[in-house]
């Protein structure tokens, strides 16, 4: 028996006088170091700058721990320094001060907030390892890397128009409206190149949303000349009395009056949206003449998808008008999920005197991608 403890104890001794050098450090489950998150999701308006929460699981340190961490960016929709945030000084490391097992850790200095819709950006923090220590909280272990996504708040233009490339002239014209239905109505240019009639439908030859225009009688007998389609600033300061005002998106829009039935504008097809789009909204300037408006009198937009018109995004007629009349409307209107989908958008005027007047200044779709 006292052989066999003596034999024992020198094995004892042996293990506990081996080489530290050749020591290995197995790290259990619970000594560890960690982010507090493994995502942040932040808008690029935020500006400011974007921390976290470091851990270290270990014994408390007598000394100033500096840690490691690698910056990286995704295949797809990757983050640009200089271009969406800048990185604080001595980026790529921090220190964890003596005897504290946490510490806040400053990742990106700031964001870069712009006018520009990129989409939503993204860059990858990664904690290098430390001896000892297995990367990630226990039952976390993603925690070992935080991406920042760095949100797009920037609303995305699919179309627009503000009718400002369509050719217009200096003078008060009017458009003849015919005495019956027509579809489509005609520029009178097609026939009379020289005419200075104010043009009713455009063929897009730049950025803005062309469209054709239709009309439907209602109670016209004979072709009548009427304030119709494009017109500019310099026609309408003027002519005060028959504008009532100027435009405020840029120098041109589309105006109609005394219809006697329903003009219908259908603009370019407008492509991009789609369910993953958000905050996707109509934007539209309009005014409404100061005068009596009558029941069926007004305005309604629609933006039609391959399911049909379905119901307006907006719908103004009777006293809602005569509720805004005289006043410039600048109208943001969220669009349905169920329009997230390639359409196009339909505006119809319907007026019957020519004090209803109806300026449309500016359409558009937006939305975040």
């Amino acid at each position: 028996m006292k052989s066999i403890k003596f034999i024992y104890l020198i094995a004892l001794v042996s293990i506990l006088g081996c080489d530290t050098e050749n020591d290995v450090l197995l790290p259990s489950e619970f000594s560890y170091i960690s982010f507090k998150t493994n995502e942040i999701n932040v808008l690029e308006s935020d500006m400011g700058g974007v921390t976290t929460t470091f851990t270290y699981s270990g014994e408390l340190l007598a000394t100033d721990l500096t840690v490691n961490y690698t910056i990286a960016f995704p295949d797809q929709d990757a983050a640009q320094e200089g271009v969406d945030f800048t990185l604080p000084a001595g980026s790529g490391s921090f220190v964890l001060p003596a005897g504290q097992s946490t510490v806040d850790v400053t990742l990106l200095e700031s964001l870069v907030n712009d006018e520009l819709s990129k989409g939503s950006r993204a860059v990858i923090f990664s904690l290098q390892p430390i001896q000892g220590y297995i990367l990630g909280a226990p039952d976390q272990r993603e925690n070992k890397s935080v991406t920042i996504n760095i949100g797009e708040d920037d609303l995305f233009e699919f179309g627009y128009t503000s009718f400002e490339e369509i050719p217009t002239f200096g003078t008060l014209t009017r458009y003849p409206r015919p005495a019956a239905t027509q579809d489509p109505l005609p520029n009178i240019q097609d026939t009379d190149p020289a005419s200075e009639v104010p043009y009713v439908s455009y063929v897009s030859t730049g950025d803005e949303l062309g469209f054709t225009a239709s009309f439907l009688a209602a109670s016209v007998s004979a072709i009548e000349q009427e304030i119709m389609g494009v017109y500019n600033t310099t026609v309408t300061a003027a002519n005060p009395d028959s504008f009532e005002t100027n435009f405020i998106d840029g120098n041109q829009g589309y105006v109609t009056s005394d219809l006697d039935g329903f003009v219908t504008l259908t603009f370019d097809e407008i492509t991009g949206l789609n369910p993953d789009v958000t905050n996707a909204v109509l934007d539209v300037k309009l005014f409404f003449r100061t005068t009596s408006w009558e029941t069926e009198d007004g305005i309604v937009i629609y933006f039609e998808t391959a399911d049909g018109l379905g119901d307006p995004i907006l719908s103004i007629f009777d006293d809602d008008v005569e509720a805004v009349e005289g006043t410039w409307q600048e109208l943001r209107i969220p669009i349905p999920d169920n329009k997230l989908a390639t359409g196009r958008l339909v505006v119809t005027f319907r007026n019957g005197a020519g004090t209803e007047m109806i300026i449309l200044d500016s359409i558009s779709i937006k939305g975040i991608l």
